[in-house]
């Protein structure tokens, strides 16, 4: 791993620590989660689009998904929703 994967996984860390303190007691019923990134494609055109590997929402995604699991909560849906000017994604977790 490189010096910026260090980063990375330190700002997810960071990310589920403050989750954490609002996920839903574990009660049966299902909870939404949804984390907001925001971004600058300055490689992306109006004709043509690039698809870009975002390494930091990667690990910052899979901690959290990873730490649910781990505490006991299942996973029912994951849904990923962009803009029209592809500047931010909203994902939702959905968990029980």
């Amino acid at each position: 791993m490189g010096v910026f994967s260090k980063d990375y996984e330190k700002e997810a860390e960071e990310l589920w620590k403050e989750v954490e303190k609002d996920l839903r007691p574990k009660d049966g019923l299902q909870h939404a989660l949804i984390i907001d990134s925001f971004f600058i494609n300055k490689t992306l055109g109006l004709e043509k689009r690039n698809f870009i590997y975002n390494k930091e929402y990667t690990i910052a995604m899979n901690k959290l998904i990873e730490q649910l699991q781990k505490n006991g909560y299942d996973i029912i849906e994951i849904k990923v929703v962009s803009d029209d000017s592809c500047s931010s994604i909203r994902i939702l977790i959905m968990y029980e």
